[in-house]
């Protein structure tokens, strides 16, 4: 099962790398943010931080690094909803250091004022990418 986490990294990087492309024009003011990659690139491997991070999480209340194996929707909406906080959590520490600003292109969530966007992202990709890449693993190993 540790092949799971190796694939879990690259589906995650993948999908979140497409998310981040399709969403970077509702963002301004990241230009500080650009370096020898691009800002989506960079977004994308902190997601995958964050996935990661969320699955040990879980883990931690499952007792054990492999719970994915035997996975409820349960946990997959404990997983949607962890996301949705690491989404909070990403963009009001963003918007304390001033990292970035919304277009006016982004619908804003109003109680939390924070995008859209961000926070289906995380609310969706998270259990999504568990999800595929328990598939994957399964399909390979099997």
């Amino acid at each position: 099962m540790p092949m799971y986490f190796v694939i879990l990294a690259v589906v995650t990087f993948f999908l979140h790398l497409i998310w981040e492309r399709g969403h970077i024009s509702l963002y301004r003011d990241y230009d500080q943010l650009k370096g020898t990659l691009p800002v989506s690139v960079w977004a994308s491997l902190g997601d995958v931080m964050y996935t990661l991070c969320a699955v040990a999480f879980v883990a931690l209340f499952k007792g054990t690094l492999f719970w994915v194996e035997s996975a409820t929707v349960l946990d997959f909406v404990g997983l949607g909803i962890i996301g949705l906080f690491t989404a909070l959590f990403v963009e009001y520490k963003a918007f304390h250091f001033k990292r970035w600003a919304y277009t006016n292109s982004m619908l804003i969530v109003p109680i939390v004022d924070v995008g859209i966007s961000s926070l289906f992202q995380k609310s969706l990709l998270f259990p999504f990418t568990v999800w595929v890449s328990l598939i994957i693993t399964t399909s390979i190993l099997h």
